[in-house]
């Protein structure tokens, strides 16, 4: 089993892993907006804020699984590096089962809390209704999410970009399929779109699961003893992984809350927003996870200099990206609004965010980018530091004085301030750390 990322050119394999995990997240984020603009083709309000409501709550769990594959992903990446093939075996068998254990139990508490966390963003009266209606559907799913992700993060680590973004490519096609099948033609709503998530993620996990398995024969037994051995070197990575990803959502649901204050109108564009910045700056999302099994790879075989090259060319990558991104914004601005129906305090959010705000996104790719170094370097922690910082001291205040000062736009004025801060400073520490590797 080769290790390909300790040779060859690294902003090559910076470049691929990005642009084949872009196409496939593309798909996902793409749906979600689909999911949006179907359901605002039904002409009521409270069901684009209904979807922010329940975005903030699915993203949460959705940052779970995704912590949790970033935690499977560097540990699969340094054993093939260190090159055992009978050990890898082993730790994918009992990583995957602790995966699918605290999914589980997370989807209950969350099922349960459905109600409540709703009133804690501020969702009422029909939004409210409307996003319980949602959530039910989905949030019993998040197990099958979980698998497929770990799926995603082992595929990623063996170095096959291009089987992992097939992974998400058909979650989104048939989520794209049935979309209008349910919603319009079954006449189910909101529920439509919920079902067809669901069967979106059950395609997922059947596809996941036949390659990692089958295709690459890293089948094998879980054993109580070597599980509690294997799952206690995965949690020091998993764990501050989960904690990192979760900080996310814990700082867009504040977001959710400062904007209820001002109105449906203004949780609405905030949610279309929300769908937006994902589709629009996918290959920055997708980076955090292309260059965990490079940066993990090359730790392992000890090549340092080559982590090194890692951050410097992430970066080139997210500039040059970030500045396309951010044009095609502008130039699609007035599209946006029209295709959305967005009127009144929602078409005033996207302008301002199409016409310069979106430049958020740099800063929030330095994050992630230095995150995913920390994850993947055997220093988690940093990674944890950091991300909680930017949720809370850095979006939590910024937001609320902002919104205080400038209103819903003001908002984002004050999460652009913070995430400058944060972002500078992740950046400066990872090419810290990584010097001392040496």
């Amino acid at each position: 089993m080769q290790a390909k990322f300790t040779q060859g050119s690294i902003f090559k394999h910076v470049s691929v892993m990005t642009f084949t995990s872009t196409a496939g997240l593309l798909s996902l984020f793409l749906v979600d907006l689909v999911d949006m603009y179907w359901l605002s083709l039904l002409g009521e309000i409270e069901l684009a804020a209904a979807i922010g409501y329940a975005g903030s709550i699915l993203f949460f769990t959705m940052s779970l699984c995704i912590g949790l594959s970033i935690g499977c992903g560097a540990l699969v990446s340094q054993s093939i590096g260190s090159g055992s093939i009978q050990q890898t075996k082993q730790l994918v068998a009992h990583i995957f089962a602790g995966i699918l254990g605290i999914c589980i139990i997370v989807a209950l508490i969350v099922f349960f809390a459905i109600p409540w966390l709703l009133l804690w963003l501020g969702a009422t009266d029909r939004a409210h209704e409307l996003a319980q209606a949602y959530l039910t559907v989905i949030v019993p799913s998040m197990p099958l999410m979980g698998i497929a992700m770990a799926c995603s993060g082992v595929i990623r680590a063996l170095g096959h970009a291009k089987e992992s973004m097939y992974l998400t490519l058909l979650g989104g096609f048939v989520n794209a399929v049935l979309d209008p099948i349910f919603i319009f033609a079954l006449d189910m709503g909101i529920e439509g779109a919920a079902t067809a998530t669901v069967c979106a993620r059950l395609t997922m996990v059947s596809y996941g699961l036949q390659r990692v398995f089958i295709a690459y024969g890293l089948l094998d037994t879980p054993h109580w003893k070597g599980f509690v051995e294997d799952f206690r070197h995965y949690s020091q990575t998993a764990l501050p992984a989960v904690l990192t990803n979760l900080s996310t959502p814990l700082g867009v649901a504040y977001i959710t809350a400062v904007m209820a204050q001002f109105g449906d109108s203004a949780v609405a564009g905030n949610a279309i927003i929300s769908k937006l910045q994902p589709l629009a700056f996918a290959g920055i999302f997708a980076l955090s996870g292309a260059i965990g099994p490079i940066a993990g790879q090359n730790l392992g075989a000890k090549y340092f200099d080559r982590i090194l090259q890692t951050l410097k060319d992430s970066m080139l990558f997210i500039f040059g990206y970030c500045a396309v991104a951010c044009l095609a914004l502008f130039v699609l601005t007035e599209f946006i609004i029209q295709a959305f129906n967005a009127e009144g305090e929602a078409a005033v959010l996207i302008r301002v965010f199409c016409y310069g705000l979106s430049i958020t996104s740099l800063f929030n790719g330095m994050t992630f980018m230095s995150n995913a170094l920390f994850n993947n370097l055997r220093i988690a922690p940093w990674a944890t530091g950091f991300n909680f910082a930017k949720a809370t001291v850095f979006t939590m205040p910024f937001a609320s004085l902002g919104g205080q000062w400038g209103g819903p736009v003001g908002v984002y004025w004050g999460v652009l301030l913070g995430a400058a801060i944060i972002g500078i400073a992740g950046v400066v520490v990872a090419y810290w750390k990584i010097k001392r590797l040496k």
